[in-house]
């Protein structure tokens, strides 16, 4: 599959002077932490009563859509209220 060529006429997402950076002088550095997990485990189960009582020994609910889990359990973090105010 050949390579699409860049579209040479499409307006700079912030102009070509970069005023935004007058804009974000000051901000803070921002920094990503790693969220991956260091390390990750597939278990298979004989049958679905093993699959609860591995759920009960952990203390997580695990059902058969469970595709992954966090051990110990991770509490989910409500980002939609965050927003960036000026």
């Amino acid at each position: 599959m050949p390579y699409a060529k860049p579209n040479l006429e499409q307006n700079v997402l912030f102009g070509e002077q970069e005023a935004w950076r007058e804009e974000w002088q000051g901000m803070p550095e921002f920094e990503q932490k790693n969220l991956l997990p260091t390390y990750s485990v597939r278990i298979n189960f004989a049958s679905y009563d093993d699959l609860q009582k591995f759920a009960q020994l952990i203390e997580q609910t695990i059902s058969i859509k469970t595709q992954s889990i966090w051990f110990p359990k991770q509490e989910h973090q409500n980002l939609a209220d965050k927003k960036y105010v000026k």
